[in-house]
């Protein structure tokens, strides 16, 4: 696992994300989104604080527009943590690090 943010794809998300062997926070993001921009130094403080113990993946929903309706997905920025092939806890909308926190720790 690594302490920096990945970003992920429609082509690579099933295998980076879903089907991963340990526990992924995927975010569902856009680049327009000022909430989403906000959201970046709160993702790589996570990745950094829980490196080796879980993956933080950004996907683009312009660029990759396949992979969030197959999750769910209808409003952004949106937290999904995957854990064994299955969402295992979500999030919704503006977050900080202290919520991203409590949503990421039980399932580690």
């Amino acid at each position: 696992m690594t302490a920096t943010v990945v970003d992920v794809t429609d082509a690579d998300f099933e295998a980076r994300v879903a089907t991963a062997a340990g526990p992924v926070l995927a975010v569902f993001r856009a680049e327009w989104s000022s909430v989403c921009r906000a959201l970046d130094p709160v993702l790589t403080d996570i990745a950094a604080a829980y490196a080796g113990r879980m993956t933080v993946a950004r996907l683009d929903i312009d660029g990759s527009p396949q992979t969030p309706p197959r999750y769910g997905v209808t409003a952004i920025p949106t937290l999904h943590l995957f854990k064994a092939g299955s969402i295992a806890a979500t999030r919704i909308g503006p977050t900080s690090r202290n919520d991203v926190a409590e949503l990421v720790t039980p399932h580690l």
